[in-house]
C-alpha cells in the first residue's frame, strides 16, 4: 500500500516538473522570437486592425486581453500571430480568452456554434479571428 502511494506521488511530482519545464521552454522560445523581430507598439497593432475594418475600441480590448492572458508584459504582440502557436495558449484555453474579451466588450459569450461558423473561413486563431467573432456577436 505504501509503495503505491509513493509511486503515485512520484508520478504526480514528475508531471508537475515536466509541465514547469514545458512552460519555461515555451516562454524562452517566445522571448527569442520577440528579440528576432521589430517591436510593434499597441498603437501600431490597433491601427493595423483598424485599417482592416475592425473597431478601434475592440482592437484595443483584444490587445489588452491577450497581454493579460499570456502574462508577459515585455512581449511585442502582432495581429497576425497565431495565439495557439506563438503565445502558447492551449486550445482549451481559447474559449476562456474569448469569454474575457466578450465580457469586457459587454457582448454575449461566444458558443461553439459561433466558432464553428467562423472556422469555415478563418483557420488561424489570431486577433483578426477574435475581432471577426466579436463583430458577429453584436
Amino acid at each position: 500500500m505504501n509503495k503505491i502511494v509513493i509511486i503515485i506521488v512520484a508520478v504526480v511530482f514528475l508531471i508537475v516538473i515536466y509541465n514547469y519545464y514545458q512552460s519555461k521552454q515555451a516562454k524562452k522560445k517566445l522571448r527569442e522570437l520577440n528579440e528576432s523581430r521589430p517591436k510593434l507598439s499597441k498603437i501600431k497593432y490597433v491601427n493595423q486592425l483598424v485599417l482592416k475594418g475592425f473597431d478601434k475600441h475592440h482592437a484595443e480590448v483584444v490587445y489588452d486581453t491577450i497581454k493579460e492572458f499570456i502574462r508577459m508584459d515585455d512581449i511585442s504582440l502582432y495581429p497576425e500571430d497565431d495565439i495557439h502557436v506563438v503565445y502558447g495558449v492551449e486550445e482549451l484555453q481559447d474559449m476562456e480568452l474569448l469569454d474575457r474579451v466578450c465580457d469586457k466588450l459587454n457582448l454575449r459569450r461566444a458558443n461553439q456554434k459561433d466558432c464553428d461558423a467562423l472556422n469555415e473561413n478563418l483557420t488561424i486563431f489570431n486577433a483578426e479571428y477574435i475581432l471577426t467573432l466579436t463583430r458577429n456577436l453584436k
